[in-house]
């Protein structure tokens, strides 16, 4: 199952790279993170302010300069970040492209069971068709995922099983600390 906050932290691209890099013991400022993760300063500055919000970042506490603040993992984020940097070992850089989309993981933590598409749409509320249908075909695209076909069922049958690198995401996703 997936659940409402498994589903906001992938929504923002960058939320995850940052929990694995402050986890890490990375700098936790915006310009050294945007460099770090090779991303835009805008971009970090958004995703750290979602993740405050979320409650698993908050500005360190103490003596900083105003303009340059620091961040710290809350406690909430010390364990979301020990499965996000088992997650960037997994992942090398290619394949984040893939996972920062906001469904490809909650998608990709549910087909280990062989669903079909409506049933990942009944799973993932509020998820639309079309952007339910455009992840599985990058995921498939990718190799994360394979479509089988029953040809045999009336209607034919749709099912979506994980291969390759979704194979091995499947026992990490499973595991994320009862998100």
């Amino acid at each position: 199952m997936v659940n409402n906050e498994f589903i906001q932290l992938c929504s923002r691209a960058w939320a995850l790279r940052i929990l694995s890099c402050l986890g890490q013991g990375g700098d936790a400022r915006i310009s050294p993170l945007a460099h770090q993760l090779s991303a835009g300063r805008t971009a970090i500055t958004s995703s750290m302010g979602y993740l405050i919000e979320l409650g698993y970042v908050q500005r360190t506490r103490g003596h900083g300069h105003p303009l340059r603040p620091a961040f710290e993992l809350t406690r909430k984020g010390e364990l979301v970040a020990e499965w996000a940097i088992e997650l960037d070992n997994i992942l090398v850089p290619e394949n984040w492209s893939i996972a920062a989309r906001t469904w490809s993981l909650p998608v990709m933590r549910l087909t280990d069971s062989t669903p079909r598409f409506g049933e990942l749409r009944s799973e993932l509320k509020p998820v639309t068709d079309r952007a339910l249908s455009q992840t599985l075909k990058i995921l498939t695209k990718h190799d994360w995922v394979t479509r089988a076909v029953n040809t045999e069922a009336a209607p034919p049958e749709v099912s979506y099983a994980p291969s390759g690198i979704g194979e091995v995401l499947i026992p990490c996703l499973e595991k994320s600390f009862g998100l």
